[in-house]
């Protein structure tokens, strides 16, 4: 959310970039820059949860019906109630949705998104993860078979194998002024798949760690990641143009995110605040938060285009942002979300 509202009100970025050295770690809106890294977060947390589930389970035919239709249940309808708003919000507010995304509302209810043969643009843009999400759904119970005599290990470098190879196949066939042109392309699955796989094989290491052990795991991360975000700012002028960062950079930052992750598995002592009520609120209504908060910003700016200019202003746009998207994704998950999973749920275990 604070990445995409630097983005549509950039004005407080753009005092504080003038006040400290650009292109560093120094420069506090540098991290919020690096926002989007929320992405693939979610990729290696979907792959140890979910991972866990079907490494352990039964997979047969029952389960799988089980399975897809749970995580069904998770994503269309908040998806689908999202969109039924904003068709009727666009009747009132111009610019709201173009005229290709009504071309293509089939293929915006099934989330057949950037996805051959018709490559349609997401109507929402934050989309765009979850037919990423959803191919992984469709793949994870193969893995969770195949892990029951092929060595985790053996997976998770044939999945760096097939990233690197697909990023730098398509980095390297693709002739583009920039990059992000065909990111919907370098970023599928097969572009992705050794993210999810890192979260996947989580599952797979020693949970009895020592608090010192975790402390270390924690600061090696974190060094990782910072060395990295660093690096991607030294090189920003050509990141996008046609630089071979572009093929593993990505994936090294997966690595440091799940280096992260495994040492936060369980919390720190110090870290107890994590596991506040208002905290794990937030996660209950993530997902809600991930659909709502960028259709609000676009609302925001198409409704008063010239109210942000700013740097006070801009603040003015997140302190209004928050209530509204957290308002929605509470709507959300209260009226659909929960209700349906825990219909679902009920379902599924009686049949």
């Amino acid at each position: 959310m604070l990445f995409h509202w630097e983005q549509f009100f950039p004005a407080f970025g753009a005092l504080v970039q003038g006040l400290v050295p650009a292109n560093s770690l120094l420069d506090p809106t540098a991290y919020v820059g690096f926002g989007w890294m929320g992405v693939p977060l979610f990729f290696i947390l979907s792959g140890w949860l979910l991972g866990g589930q079907v490494i352990r389970a039964d997979i047969t035919a029952g389960y799988l019906r089980h399975f897809w239709t749970r995580r069904f249940l998770r994503i269309y309808p908040a998806v689908w109630a999202e969109l039924l708003v904003l068709l009727l919000l666009a009747r009132s507010i111009p610019g709201l949705i173009d005229a290709a995304s009504y071309n293509t509302l089939h293929l915006q209810f099934l989330l057949w998104l950037n996805l051959p043969p018709f490559m349609a643009a997401p109507l929402n843009l934050v989309w765009w993860t979850l037919p990423v999400e959803l191919s992984f759904y469709l793949l994870l119970p193969l893995l969770g078979w195949c892990a029951g005599f092929i060595n985790w290990r053996v997976l998770l470098l044939s999945s760096l194998l097939i990233t690197l190879a697909w990023r730098f196949l398509i980095f390297s066939t693709t002739e583009v002024d920039n990059y992000v042109a065909i990111l919907p392309v370098l970023d599928s699955l097969l572009g992705t798949l050794f993210t999810f796989m890192l979260g996947f094989s989580l599952n797979f290491l020693p949970d009895a760690l020592t608090v010192e052990q975790r402390q270390k795991g924690i600061i090696t991360g974190l060094l990782l990641l910072l060395g990295l975000m660093q690096w991607q700012l030294h090189m920003d002028a050509v990141y996008w143009s046609g630089h071979w960062i572009l093929v593993v950079w990505p994936p090294l930052v997966a690595l440091a995110i799940a280096v992260l992750v495994y040492h936060l598995k369980d919390p720190l002592p110090s870290m107890a605040w994590l596991s506040s009520r208002f905290l794990v609120w937030l996660g209950h209504i993530s997902f809600g938060i991930y659909l709502w908060h960028f259709q609000v910003m676009r609302v925001m700016v198409l409704l008063f285009p010239d109210m942000w200019g700013t740097p006070g202003q801009s603040l003015l746009a997140l302190l209004v942002v928050v209530p509204i998207t957290l308002g929605l994704a509470a709507l959300s998950f209260y009226l659909i979300e929960r209700p349906l999973m825990g219909w679902g749920k009920k379902r599924l275990s009686v049949i």
